[in-house]
């Protein structure tokens, strides 16, 4: 015959009081503790999953901000060879550049006549046969301050003589003038790129 709880042994109600705790346990954990549990594993990774995608983030914005440095120093040079070499011929500019040489270190330029350009592979030579006429020292001065110049320039098949004798028009010489000088002064451009889909020709292929 089943007997009441109160006619149960001390130690039969303890044990199925504990049963029914661990039970309670049990269920308390499998259906609260254990998805908490489970989310917030689901958390953590998610946590480090984010933390190792702003990690690459950062990493980029600062190769980003390295590579936006890198291309403004480029940049810079890019302009600055411009001007050495520019893309285009800027006669109008050089030849002043030469003349205001001249005067200012007392140099006539007596002529100053264009010859035909050279273009090579990556560049035009543009050539100037030039009479000049003045001092020695003013001469030097005036080959110095082109060699200094903004932009690249060669001096080749130079000759000096007398103040006298050439150039162009007419023109007085002065009595402190001691030499006259003849040269070639060059100077250059960038070659300007082909067209798209336009082919080198077989005179510019030799070279």
């Amino acid at each position: 015959m089943a007997k009441s709880f109160n006619e149960l042994t001390s130690g039969v109600q303890a044990a199925i009081l504990i049963g029914i705790a661990v039970a309670v346990a049990v269920f308390i954990f499998w259906y609260y503790a254990l998805p908490e549990v489970s989310q917030r594993n689901n958390l953590q990774v998610q946590v480090a999953t984010l933390k190792a995608q702003n990690d690459k983030n950062e990493a980029f914005l600062q190769e980003r901000a390295e590579y936006l440095s890198r291309i403004q120093q480029l940049q810079q040079q890019l302009q600055t060879l411009r001007s050495i070499v520019p893309d285009h011929p800027d006669t109008d500019v050089f030849v002043q550049t030469v003349y205001h040489a001249g005067v200012d270190t007392g140099v006539h330029v007596r002529s100053f006549v264009a010859q035909a350009a050279v273009r090579r592979r990556l560049y035009v030579e543009l050539p100037f046969s030039v009479r000049l006429d003045g001092t020695y020292y003013g001469l030097l001065n005036f080959f110095n301050r082109l060699a200094h110049g903004q932009r690249i320039v060669t001096v080749s098949g130079l000759t000096l003589g007398p103040p006298a004798g050439g150039g162009m028009g007419n023109y007085t010489i002065s009595p402190g003038e001691t030499v006259g000088a003849n040269c070639v002064i060059t100077t250059y451009y960038n070659t300007p790129a082909p067209a798209a889909g336009a082919k080198p020709t077989a005179a510019a292929a030799r070279r």
